[in-house]
């Protein structure tokens, strides 16, 4: 089959069956490639910015800095 006879097929897929097919293209890209394969039952870890109330502080304690200093600059 031809990408020409291919391109109307995937137009008409939903939007999960499209997603599926980009899974399934990136997959065979990566054996091709010898690269490893991602999306097959691994995990990977995300970071979130729940439960990281320190850092909040922090980053609030720095742009409360900031904003001090650039009021402080404009009095000069």
């Amino acid at each position: 089959m031809s990408i020409q006879e291919l391109l109307p097929l995937l137009h008409q897929l939903s939007r999960a069956d499209k997603l599926r097919v980009l899974q399934y293209v990136a997959n065979d890209l990566a054996v091709d490639e010898n690269l490893e394969v991602m999306f097959t039952g691994r995990e990977y870890e995300i970071w979130s910015p729940y439960d990281s109330a320190d850092a909040a502080r922090q980053l609030y304690a720095l742009l409360e800095e900031d904003k001090q200093e650039a009021h402080s600059s404009k009095d000069l």
